[in-house]
């Protein structure tokens, strides 16, 4: 697991610029680099792979969606609720895609990915204050 996270982190390194914001390149370089991750930590066969990616890319666009109305009413609990339903509507789709093992693994690989990216633009916020510092006349 620490291997793959040190390859992920590395593989971030020239997708990623410095900007707050990842452009579409970049951010279709990310949900590779997810893609990668999740099918490395489901262990999908091809079979399996080519049943999954349809059924989550379609839950993922959906929970997009919930991300993007609760920016707008920035309900959090009626967003987590909403999510959840979402999640549980696509359950038996996926289990039939992968099993409930690797469901219940998809569930703690997503919170894993995130936790990646989340200790990336960290790492990244850190170099960005220590170049801002060190640049003559700066801090």
């Amino acid at each position: 697991m620490k291997k793959l996270i040190v390859a992920l982190l590395i593989g971030f390194t020239p997708l990623l610029s410095l900007q707050a914001q990842p452009d579409a390149d970049q951010h279709e370089a990310i949900e590779s680099l997810k893609i990668a991750f999740l099918t490395k930590q489901l262990q999908l066969t091809p079979e399996e792979a080519q049943k999954f990616w349809p059924v989550y890319n379609q839950y993922t666009s959906e929970l997009k969606q919930l991300r993007k109305e609760h920016k707008s009413d920035g309900d959090e609990l009626l967003f987590r609720e909403k999510a959840l339903n979402l999640t549980k509507r696509f359950k038996p789709d996926l289990i039939k895609c992968v099993g409930p093992n690797k469901f219940n693994r998809l569930l703690k690989s997503e919170g894993d990915w995130h936790q990646v990216v989340r200790t990336e633009v960290e790492r990244r916020k850190q170099l960005r204050q220590q170049m801002k510092k060190n640049r003559p006349g700066g801090g």
